[in-house]
């Protein structure tokens, strides 16, 4: 057995670790073109100080030769490793990278990207392409995830993501859009201007569903004509359509199973969605548009494109924002006699503005859990206080006399 080599004061010396005659600290290595170098200090710890440096400068030299690899190379090898992850969630997760990082972040060498770097991103984000804070959110959750992934494979020495967001969210909170949906009465003027509308009148089935179901535009849009009980007046709730750009032969719509096992539920209606319903049916026995797509065995659905296909959020929500314009052109009153202004609306909005109209005919929090598919009682409750908190005082305003 070799004898360990120690210094004069017991110390044991490392490989390539000498004490000089003087007292002074040697350390003896090679670089990556195998030239002899040294480097020397008055003390132990501080010599190792020095090799410590050495050695993660070299490291990363040689993990830049070796590995090279880019945010785009990293994300595709964890969204591989992710098997257990639903498909809908897959393709959430490579919809907000494809287009909110592949790009531009996405292209950058990965053990260059500083918490500076992922910072600037999100600010083009918000400031250029004025996307929702929110949104910058989601993204994080991704990037942080896949940065880890690359911190546990020893790719980079920390995760750049790890506290790029928290101070961003605070900051920019100012520009954040919550859009919380319409009270129940503008909600009943906004119906009444498209039913009476000439150009619009076509998409009151549509509106009056969003409005009266709250259904998400995924679960919008897989509904079929068989999901509705119309002795019952219930609609079936038990899958989603998504669009999908990898993972298949090709990009298009698939079927999947809500996210959680509350997004599975029979959704109640009243008059006014079996009189949309109808209004529905009749217009497409007359004009024979109607379903002209099978997705995954799915056929028969309830709402359709004018060519027969499968009805999309952006066209659903540039046909709502055109709808919203015109009613505010219209000046239309409210029951005091005020013109009624609608802000800017999607077809989430109108989910929110389903749960306004909950919240209004002071229905239990818990049925509202239920209504709209939450598996977390505390997403229904921030909804609620949000909208119980503004019809309180609306009340309040009009009925109290002090």
């Amino acid at each position: 057995m070799t004898d360990k080599r120690t210094d004069t004061e017991g110390n044991e010396l490392y490989n390539g670790e000498y004490q000089k005659s003087d007292g002074r600290y040697a350390f003896h290595y090679k670089n990556r073109e195998g030239e002899n170098k040294w480097i020397y200090a008055r003390r132990l710890t501080e010599l190792r100080n020095e090799e410590s440096k050495i050695i993660y400068r070299e490291y990363i030299n040689i993990s830049k030769k070796i590995k090279n690899i880019t945010l785009n190379d990293q994300f595709e090898l964890w969204l591989s490793g992710k098997s257990q992850l639903r498909n809908n969630t897959r393709e959430s997760y490579r919809y907000l990278y494809d287009a909110y990082v592949r790009n531009s972040l996405g292209r950058e060498l990965i053990d260059e990207i500083s918490t500076f770097r992922v910072k600037s991103h999100y600010s083009t984000l918000l400031v250029e392409r004025r996307i929702a804070t929110e949104t910058v959110s989601h993204i994080q959750n991704v990037l942080y995830q896949v940065f880890q992934s690359a911190l546990e494979r020893e790719v980079i020495q920390r995760n750049p993501a790890e506290h790029a967001c928290k101070e961003f969210v605070r900051a920019h909170s100012k520009h954040t859009s919550k859009r919380p949906g319409l009270c129940k009465e503008h909600a009943e003027l906004f119906l009444d201007h498209i039913r009476n509308s000439d150009e619009f009148k076509r998409w009151y089935p549509l509106i009056c569903m969003f409005i009266y179901t709250g259904l998400r535009i995924s679960e919008m849009a897989g509904i079929r004509w068989n999901d509705i009980d119309m002795e019952r007046k219930t609609i079936n709730v038990d899958h989603v359509v998504m669009y999908c750009t990898r993972g298949y032969d090709k990009a298009g719509f698939h079927i999947f199973s809500p996210k959680t096992a509350a997004g599975k539920r029979k959704i109640p209606f009243g008059s006014c969605v079996v009189d949309a319903l109808n209004m529905e049916k009749d217009f497409q026995q007359r004009s024979g548009v109607s379903c002209k797509i099978s997705v995954d065995g799915y056929d028969g659905f309830l709402f359709t494109n004018k060519n027969g296909g499968i009805i999309v959020q952006s066209c659903v929500n540039r046909a709502i924002e055109r709808m919203v314009l015109k009613f505010n052109e219209a000046k239309h009153r409210d029951k005091k006699g005020e013109t009624v202004i609608l802000p800017k609306i999607t077809s989430h909005s109108l989910r929110h503005t389903f749960a306004n109209i909950l919240c209004e005919d002071d229905v239990n929090i818990k049925v509202m859990q239920v209504l709209l598919g939450h598996s977390d009682i505390e997403t229904t409750m921030n909804i609620y206080t949000s909208v119980h908190t503004d019809f309180l005082l609306k009340e309040y305003a009009e009925k109290v006399q002090m």
